[in-house]
């Protein structure tokens, strides 16, 4: 039996849980009853934790159920900053709670001023809310979140890589940075469809293609942070489009929203009949614009998608082959259309192995999805990372 427990441990059970008793604690961490009380009674002292509704009783005294003291901590601002000009805004408590949230738009130009965008954003929030007590960004692209850096970012430019030392510097606040799928899987993780399974895949198609995998309920990130690069896996080596990343027959560059809008355009432009002729004559089409071609069933999306689901079928049974996940989230507008998701299905069936039992599904969370993820960052590093905590507490 062990002797001795850290207090943070106890906490990231408790904030896993939810809500524990202390018999539940001994018996996870093999202590005596007594040891765990000590330790939950100078967690209660320190205002960490508190005890909520009684349960129900097994035979002796009823058990008291012990969670995180939210009001313990400061609110979380936290600003996802997405790859087609979204901004979702969100002020957050430690147990996913939303107290207010906005989304705003930019234009391509604004996106040449992506720091100066989030400073503006950051301190107009911070006008509004003083009990903030942690930032939390989310962007697209290659984050080391370690380090604090964006490494590469192709949707948008950064006058310094350095994101969190510089908005710690400005702000004197902790500050977190994550990449945007990798906060998703961090989200269905935490409140959605995977709460309870152990190893998933999240799978965004967007603006580019990225994918994040949760082994053991951990995020791996990999020796680069660079883990989740789906859409620069090459799927079409005969291809001569050419990716964000240099490369020609990246996935991303065959399937994303971009890629299969400029497919259409091109397509239309050289005199391929299609509805969307209409549209495209007052402005450039987006991806709503494919849904409403595959909704009235035009020959040429149709033909354009299903080439687009067939290759991210290919990209998705590379993942499934190597990692073997029980599930796969789809996060994107075109996995919304049941004729697309049908198509996908059917196009990963005739190459994924009988035996691989692997679920596919849309994420059920929506755009709610987009809000959540910077709030989960800091939910999910609260008492994990230990020098964030501190200044997160003491702030």
């Amino acid at each position: 039996m062990k002797e001795n427990v850290r207090e943070e441990e106890i906490l990231k059970t408790i904030k896993e849980y939810g809500k524990i008793s202390r018999l539940e604690l001994s018996e996870i961490f093999n202590l005596t009853s007594a040891r765990i009380s000590k330790v939950v009674k100078n967690l209660l002292d320190k205002k960490m934790v508190v005890e909520k509704a009684v349960g129900e009783s097994t035979g002796g005294r009823p058990p008291v159920y012990l969670s995180i003291n939210n009001e313990n901590f400061k609110n979380i601002l936290g600003i996802n900053f997405t790859s087609n000009g979204a901004i979702y805004i969100t002020h957050g408590k430690i147990n996913c709670e939303i107290i207010r949230k906005r989304k705003i738009i930019l234009d391509d130009e604004d996106k040449e001023k992506a720091l100066e965008i989030i400073d503006d954003i950051i301190s107009k929030e911070l006008e509004q809310d003083k009990d903030v007590g942690a930032l939390s960004i989310v962007m697209a692209g290659v984050i080391d979140e370690e380090k604090g850096l964006s490494v590469m970012s192709p949707h948008y430019k950064l006058k310094t890589p350095k994101i969190v030392e510089y908005f710690e510097r400005k702000y004197n606040l902790p500050v977190l940075l994550e990449n945007d799928v990798r906060a998703m899987a961090l989200v269905e993780k935490q409140i959605g469809s995977c709460r309870n399974t152990e190893n998933f895949v999240i799978f965004n198609v967007s603006q580019g293609i990225g994918s994040a995998s949760c082994i053991a309920k951990k995020v791996y990130k990999g020796y680069n942070s660079m883990a989740g690069e789906a859409g620069h896996i090459v799927i079409n080596t005969n291809s001569i489009r050419k990716c964000s990343c240099g490369k020609r027959g990246c996935l991303e560059a065959e399937s994303s929203e971009i890629a299969v809008i400029k497919k259409i355009t091109s397509e239309i432009k050289i005199g391929k009949y299609s509805i969307l002729k209409e549209i495209l004559k007052e402005r450039e089409l987006n991806i709503k614009d494919i849904l409403f071609g595959i909704r009235k069933k035009d020959f040429l999306v149709i033909q354009v998608m299903t080439e687009a689901m067939e290759y991210i079928a290919r990209g998705l049974n590379i993942l499934i082959s190597i990692l073997d996940p029980e599930k796969i989230v789809l996060v994107g507008e075109i996995f919304n259309s049941k004729f697309l998701m049908d198509t996908l299905r059917f196009e990963l069936n005739k190459i994924s192995l009988d035996i691989q039992k692997c679920g596919i599904e849309p994420t059920k969370l929506g755009e709610e999805l987009y809000f959540y993820c910077s709030i989960a960052v800091v939910v999910e590093n609260i008492f994990e990372n230990k020098f964030f905590t501190e200044k997160f507490i003491n702030n």
